[in-house]
């Protein structure tokens, strides 16, 4: 059994923090370690994720010395995994207890150096939200990911094996783990979808209008200089992305029982 390395950054979420480690602890796969960093929190995250440390000696907690961004954060726990996987979750976020198995089964089976899940969406109260699923594609090469953007950052799942670097961009701009995944795609390698809901985001009241509009205007920014594609692809392919954007917050998750919540540690309108 493989060891797989949990990378999950984290900043000012001591509301949520323990509920997505404990969403890592109750994985069916159980060769992981996860490495928590802590990027300057003006909370209580770092107290909490060091009581969980305290507890699972697969938990490694680091202080980032001052603020640096999220990419700084998620590369340092790179740079000290020892896993042949890596796997990312963000520190609100949840995962299904099978996420692990089922994902590894997965690229075994595919041969994948590069995996995502499908995703659905999580309240900031806890709940399952009804509204809500993004489903992904067996293969997903550039084109597809530029007009669907269906890559959730804490879905993916790499083979350190079959990738030379792992390295996300570090100037604090929106968007840091899609200019990674456009690297990849570029290259002509292609990310594998497991179309298995896995991951719940959550969605916090801060999260919403402006920050979708910045996220947008940071995509158009990021397909305009895809310069070896014609300017009316580039266009097509954004608005592409923009109309799926809409469609995923409408579609249905299939939430309509209490299994999913069961599996997700969560709790069920």
């Amino acid at each position: 059994m493989e060891k797989v390395s949990v990378i999950m950054p984290a900043y000012n979420c001591e509301k949520f923090i323990k509920h997505s480690i404990e969403s890592v602890q109750n994985q069916t796969y159980k060769n992981w370690e996860l490495l928590i960093v802590d990027d300057g929190s003006q909370d209580a995250s770092l107290d909490v994720a060091k009581k969980c440390a305290e507890q699972d000696n697969r938990i490694k907690v680091i202080k980032m010395p001052q603020n640096s961004g999220v990419s700084v954060c998620r590369n340092l726990a790179v740079a000290k995994a020892n896993g042949r996987y890596l796997a990312f979750i963000d520190s609100d976020d949840l995962w299904s207890s099978y996420k692990l198995e089922h994902q590894i089964d997965f690229m075994k089976k595919h041969n994948a150096v590069l995996s995502h899940t499908a995703y659905g969406f999580l309240n900031e109260d806890g709940y399952v939200m009804t509204k809500g699923k993004v489903d992904v594609d067996l293969n997903v090469d550039r084109e597809t990911y530029m007009k669907t953007t269906q890559i959730g950052m804490s879905s993916v799942m790499i083979d350190r094996q079959g990738v030379k670097s792992v390295q996300f961009p570090a100037d604090r701009k929106l968007c840091e783990d899609a200019r990674l995944w456009m690297s990849y795609l570029r290259e002509g390698m292609k990310f594998h979808g497991l179309n298995e809901m896995l991951v719940l985001y959550r969605i916090r009241d801060n999260q919403l209008s402006k920050n979708k509009i910045k996220m947008a205007a940071n995509t158009l920014k990021r397909y305009w200089n895809e310069k070896d594609l014609p300017m009316y692809k580039r266009l097509y392919y954004f608005m592409k992305y923009a109309t799926n954007g809409v469609r995923k917050r409408l579609r249905s998750s299939g939430n309509n029982n209490s299994i999913s919540a069961k599996d997700f540690n969560c709790k069920q309108y």
